[in-house]
């Protein structure tokens, strides 16, 4: 196992370094000139050059690229272009905000859509399965700044159960809204995955000697039944965590979230390179490092299988 992780680690380099030569290339290469939008649009030419001059915009790109590199070897992201922060100081105070948002809405996504698909598997064809089913396809094809909108007007301006946006004082309050506005997707997916594989699970013969043998019903389905399906819930729980981590972006732009994601999204808007290449980056490492914990659970869960 410690040879398979250390050769996970290092097959993350390659891919890593990838990302990060195609977002420093990207961002370069989209429209505008960084040296116009730091100097504002009063600026002469003489400010603009020395803008360019002093952040290496006038240099060649290839001469830009190697001295990222060299930068990010000494593990220096850089300074943003708007606050003159460290992008590491940058990422450290927005990222608990995104962490606690992707968190909350997983925790929402695990509770409804595991307990639903699980009820649904055990109940085929009725009428909860069928409104469940429905239900989960609504959810999925529902766009997630539509239902974070939806329920803004609803809950907050006309029944004014919970405030409509912001982090306010930390409040679980503020949490509530966006955090089903993200997990919804995932709790319509988790809901029919859960449903299809218990639905194949059960119908396993050693599912029938277990009950032959007198053991509780209650048994069979969480100790033998769930627990042999639950590998591929735990794959779309892993996936939609790392996509929560790094793309909730719609979510925390709707409601006003101070996570990364939105920052991000202002330091498109504002060319701040640092601050984008350094999110890109560490985006990455998130989902690298998630996936590979996936990997190491599925291990844990089913002992039969075995990394080399």
């Amino acid at each position: 196992m410690t040879s398979y992780i250390f050769r996970r680690l290092l097959l993350m380099l390659p891919v890593l370094f990838g990302v990060i030569t195609i977002a420093f290339f990207l961002s370069r290469l989209a429209p505008g000139d960084p040296a116009d939008a730091m100097a504002g649009q009063r600026a002469t030419e003489e400010q603009k050059q020395m803008i360019a001059e002093k952040y290496g915009f006038d240099q060649p790109l290839y001469v830009q690229y190697g001295k990222y590199l060299a930068n990010l070897l000494r593990g220096d992201l850089g300074l943003s272009y708007d606050s003159h922060r460290p992008v590491t100081e940058i990422i450290a105070e927005r990222f608990p905000y995104t962490f606690k948002l992707a968190a909350a809405a997983m925790i929402v996504a695990i509770i409804l859509g595991v307990s639903a698909g699980l009820v649904s598997a055990l109940l085929p064809n009725s009428w909860y399965d069928r409104t469940a089913m429905v239900l989960s396809m609504l959810g999925i094809s529902t766009p997630v700044f539509w239902l974070g909108l939806l329920l803004m007007y609803f809950v907050s301006v006309q029944l004014q159960l919970l405030p409509p946006s912001g982090y306010g004082d930390g409040s679980w309050r503020y949490l509530v809204l966006p955090a089903i506005a993200l997990g919804t997707q995932s709790v319509a997916l988790l809901a029919r995955m859960t449903r299809a594989t218990m639905l194949e699970v059960l119908r396993e013969d050693y599912l029938r000697t277990a009950y032959a043998k007198g053991l509780a019903p209650w048994k069979v389905i969480s100790k033998h039944a769930f627990a042999n399906a639950v590998i591929p819930v735990i794959t779309i729980i892993g996936v939609d965590f790392a996509s929560y981590l790094s793309g909730s972006v719609l979510t925390e732009k709707v409601f006003s979230w101070p996570g990364l994601g939105r920052h991000v999204v202002i330091a498109i808007s504002q060319r701040d390179y640092p601050v984008i290449n350094g999110a890109v980056l560490f985006f990455a490492v998130i989902f690298l490092a998630i996936n590979l914990l996936v990997d190491l659970l599925y291990a844990y869960l089913d002992p039969r299988i075995r990394y080399e």
